[in-house]
């Protein structure tokens, strides 16, 4: 799914891309550097993001005669500024030393510039190779990533909580899944707590939301107006009977599990029901990313509708419930 998400992101906002390589961790692809920005601020799931260097196999010799040849390290360190050189090992069987690895390219980048220095807490510029599958993929970071993780994000530190609360990193997940950019209005029809509406607002999109409960939907917009996100709209309204017309982007997760309310209604029900309505208010080629325990047997259910599932996702949230994450678009 982490990767499936970069990929959204980048279909979002208008990148085009080409050459995808997954590795064990890692997603490799070539596109425009532009995208960065919106990749590291967006993505959910993402623990780094830079521009890849070089690549070589994961042998000493082979790193040490790679970055003795690499001219480009000047192009991406001014003088006067400072840098660091770090490793991380994906493979916890590869014996190579990855402190001696991060001094040999370390040492290479002080030759090749002349003017750097290295500083290993807080540096202008940080390098970062990655061991994976038998390679050293090596590159520049980007030390920006942390713009959006405000630890205020986490359920418990909001105004309103309820034990149903969808995480945060799953939650901008499922938004990027839809294919959302700055531009979109975003329907969570199934909104609890607004976790979804939330992750959405953050990103720039205009958000509508409803529930069933009043309880939920005064705990959402306490929520919003925390983060101090206006909703379009948010009410009160049954999922399969709403007020709304021509949606271009859905993102839910409609009740299910112990904690949540279904008001004494099947689940498959339930969803049943709100795809059939989304069906005709989703505009043609319309998203809908949405949480479903895997016991609901959604290619049945679109079988009869016109949605073509464009990606499955599973999650193990505990014993006795499997989260499925289906990306659905309108035909």
């Amino acid at each position: 799914m982490p990767y499936s998400e970069i990929i959204a992101i980048l279909e979002a906002e208008g990148f085009l891309y080409e050459n995808e390589e997954i590795f064990p961790q890692l997603l490799c692809l070539k596109s425009n550097v532009k995208c960065i920005p919106s990749v590291s601020y967006r993505a959910s799931f993402l623990k780094d993001c830079g521009i890849e260097i070089f690549r070589c196999r994961a042998e000493e010799n082979e790193i040490t005669r790679k970055a003795s040849e690499e001219n480009s390290f000047g192009r991406y360190l001014l003088k006067g500024q400072t840098f660091s050189v770090r490793i991380k090992k994906v493979e916890t069987g590869s014996s190579i030393d990855t402190g001696k690895i991060e001094r040999i390219i370390g040492k290479a980048i002080l030759e090749k510039t002349k003017y750097g220095r290295v500083q290993l807490s807080n540096p202008n510029i940080s390098f970062l190779g990655v061991l994976t599958n038998n390679l050293l993929i090596f590159g520049l970071k980007n030390n920006n990533l942390s713009l959006h993780r405000n630890p205020l994000r986490r359920p418990k530190s909001r105004p309103f909580f309820h034990p149903s609360i969808m995480m945060p990193k799953l939650a901008r997940c499922m938004v990027n899944l839809a294919r959302v950019n700055s531009s979109s209005l975003v329907l969570d029809p199934f909104c609890g707590t607004g976790s979804i509406l939330l992750e959405a607002g953050l990103i720039g999109c205009e958000i509508v939301g409803s529930d069933l409960s009043l309880q939920m939907v005064k705990g959402s917009r306490q929520n919003l107006e925390y983060f101090k996100i206006q909703p379009a709209s948010l009410l009160i309204a049954d999922a399969k009977c709403l007020p709304f017309h021509k949606i271009a982007r859905v993102v839910t997760d409609p009740p299910y599990g112990i904690t949540s309310s279904t008001f004494k209604r099947y689940t498959k029900t339930i969803i049943s029901e709100f795809l059939f309505f989304i069906a005709d208010i989703l505009m043609e080629g319309g998203y809908v990313a949405i949480s479903i325990p895997n016991s609901i047997k959604i290619k049945e259910i679109c079988e009869t509708l016109n949605y073509r599932i464009v990606e499955q996702h599973s999650l193990r949230e505990h014993r006795s419930l499997t989260r499925e994450i289906i990306v659905l678009q309108k035909l």
